[in-house]
């Protein structure tokens, strides 16, 4: 079907990014045991004569115990994101030969100066202290969104886009 300009309207199916998660901690804090959880950053369908960008959000978990001895100490961390095919300035997802460009966002105006990445070429790194639940809980919970884009009219070739990120973790 053709637009009324002409144009042969093309979206492609970008089945987004998996993230794959790393933890590093320090023998100081043997103490505590710490998981990341997250789900694939799916940006669904991206047609390119859309002059909107694409947008998506995926969430992380962090689960943290922290085992005896009991009390209120905090588990602090630092979490960073891998530029994966690319760079930080324009990631890219690949079909075959075909790129398109993205990026990952630590706020949700997914501004230039919030790139998320490893604190490198302009980047920003996401942490935060995990606090007891309650009392002498060790249980401690976090959470953290992902914010990604696919910028509008990227000139591409219909297909499944796709690309790997590293999720590290230092605590």
């Amino acid at each position: 079907m053709k637009s009324p300009f002409g144009l042969v309207p093309r979206s492609l199916l970008c089945l987004g990014i998996p993230l794959v998660i790393t933890l590093h901690a320090p023998l100081a804090l043997a103490a505590a045991n710490c998981g990341v959880f997250s789900s694939t950053l799916n940006f669904g369908n991206y047609d390119v004569l859309d002059p909107v960008p694409t947008d998506s959000t995926t969430n992380i978990l962090i689960l943290c115990i922290r085992n005896p001895p009991p009390g209120i100490e905090t588990v602090s961390y630092t979490l960073s994101l891998s530029a994966g095919t690319g760079s930080f300035a324009a990631r890219t997802m690949t079909n075959g030969p075909e790129t398109l460009t993205y990026n990952l966002y630590a706020n949700a105006s997914r501004s230039s100066a919030a790139v998320w990445g490893d604190g490198s070429a302009g980047t920003v790194t996401v942490g935060g202290s995990l606090q007891p639940l309650t009392g002498q809980n060790p249980i401690r919970l976090a959470s953290h969104t992902i914010y990604g884009r696919i910028p509008a009219q990227q000139d591409v070739a219909v297909g499944t886009y796709s690309a790997n990120v590293i999720l590290t973790m230092d605590y």
